[in-house]
């Protein structure tokens, strides 16, 4: 039977300041990078050039000998600065005092890669890091068994953009609402205005967020603000799915009686925590794996995690910064340039760039097959109709190429394989027959 073992419930504690939560969280940190430590092998890490990895990575490095870290990273150079964070990780690496590899990828190892990044992964997957995290896997995998990530910071501390995108609007309609003393917001509307220069880069995103429903309940926002069936157009075959909605499901999480209605920012990374964080997980896990490479996450240690859900969001969140306290924590371990970063991308992956010119024939043969164009869900016409429409960081045709190729090698295949269980059945039954003593077997040999 199944049987939950673990919850994670926020309960704020307001009784202390944030230098003792800063004291805390600093004790937290280190104890869980030495526990991730233990192994009977060397042990590497990811650097993104972003702050969770650089933090680990350079901690790591401090409690193990001399030479004994190395680090991972990849970059696609190619393509410009906005594709090529490897200035950072190399930054971080030689402050910190270890040796760093680096894999230049290119749309060759995509047209290569990629059947087999969707054949390890399982499932089709909306996030294009997948490729690059199998990438750099690959790379770690000649040097290392086991290695140290930085997942699990964004959702844990608040490192995610949309989450002031959304705060702000939520501040604006208390400040306009007088309902700002009420206790629903503990971080307000003036002390976020010196931080939304960050927004700078997102403004096409601000004018479609707040062409709709805006100053609506705080579920409804989030909602809008996540979901991305809205960039999905004649692609899907929408009445195949008859009345299915990802509503119902999104209300009942996002709405949790483990957070309660104090703090949209805990509302916000308590669903990323339980929606977002598994999948980012799962995608981490078989990247790795498929290469027998052991990833392991000290910023998910259980105890962490606790202490993090017990820091009310005016100090996790203060003025507006992303990661406040976890970036005051980590800036005496680490440079100033990574510190005050302010143009982290996630590992951006040119593959919208490489659909329409140089992986343009691998696309058209996956998606015009006849297999493709009689899918039941997706019209793949349409799909081949709308590529070169999308932004260069858009998902909806990497989602798609995704799912098509689940499509062909897990159910295209499914009734191959029925087939061959079917035979191979068959001739096990006509071999005990043969052999079982009721029979001469010198009548079939």
């Amino acid at each position: 039977h199944k049987k939950r073992y673990w919850e994670l419930f926020f309960a704020h504690d307001l009784y202390h300041t944030e230098a003792y939560f800063k004291k805390k969280l600093d004790e937290c940190l280190k104890n869980s990078v030495s526990l991730h430590l233990r192994s009977d092998v060397p042990v590497g890490a990811y650097i993104s050039g972003g702050l969770d990895s650089s933090f680990i990575a350079s901690l790591a490095a401090k409690e193990q000998q001399t030479g004994a870290m190395i680090g991972f990273t990849g970059k696609f150079s190619k393509h410009g600065p906005e594709f090529d964070e490897s200035l950072y990780a190399r930054i971080v690496a030689k402050d910190a005092g270890f040796l760093l590899y680096e894999i230049d990828i290119d749309f060759n190892d995509f047209i290569e890669t990629l059947p087999k990044v969707i054949f390890h992964l399982d499932y089709p997957v909306a996030g294009p890091g997948s490729f690059s995290q199998y990438m750099v896997s690959s790379l770690a995998a000649k040097h290392r068994k086991v290695v140290l990530g930085g997942q699990g910071g964004d959702e844990i501390f608040g490192g995610y953009t949309r989450y002031l995108i959304a705060y702000f609007e939520q501040c604006l309609k208390g400040a306009i609402d007088g309902t700002l003393d009420n206790g629903n917001f503990l971080v307000t509307y003036e002390s976020i205005i010196p931080n939304l220069e960050s927004l700078r880069q997102y403004k096409p995103l601000l004018g479609e967020f707040w062409s709709d429903g805006l100053f609506d309940s705080m579920d409804k926002r989030y909602f809008r603000l996540i979901n991305r069936a809205k960039d999905l157009k004649n692609e899907i075959r929408w009445e195949a799915l008859g009345d299915y909605s990802a509503w119902p499901v999104f209300e009942h999480i996002f709405n949790s009686s483990k957070v309660g209605p104090t703090s949209y920012f805990d509302l916000m990374t308590n669903f990323d925590f339980n929606t977002l964080l598994p999948a980012l997980l799962q995608v981490e896990d078989r990247m790795s794996m498929a290469h027998g490479l052991e990833s392991r996450v000290p910023l998910l240690d259980h105890q962490l995690v606790e202490l993090a859900a017990t820091i009310p969001a005016n100090i996790k969140f203060r003025t507006g910064e992303m990661k406040h306290i976890f970036r005051e924590v980590t800036r005496p371990y680490l440079p100033e340039s990574i510190v005050n970063r302010k143009d982290k991308m996630g590992f951006p992956t040119p593959v919208v760039d490489w659909m329409n010119h140089e992986a343009s024939d691998f696309v058209y043969d996956l998606l015009s097959s006849e297999r493709a164009k009689s899918r039941d869900l997706i019209d793949n016409r349409a799909v081949l109709d709308n590529f070169g429409k999308e932004h260069n960081f858009g998902r909806t045709g990497w989602g798609l190429i995704c799912l098509e190729l689940w499509q062909c090698q897990f159910h295209d295949k499914a009734n191959d394989y029925r087939r061959l269980l079917k035979n191979s059945s068959i001739s096990m039954r006509a071999r005990d027959y043969c052999f079982s003593e009721s029979v001469p077997a010198r009548k079939y040999l």
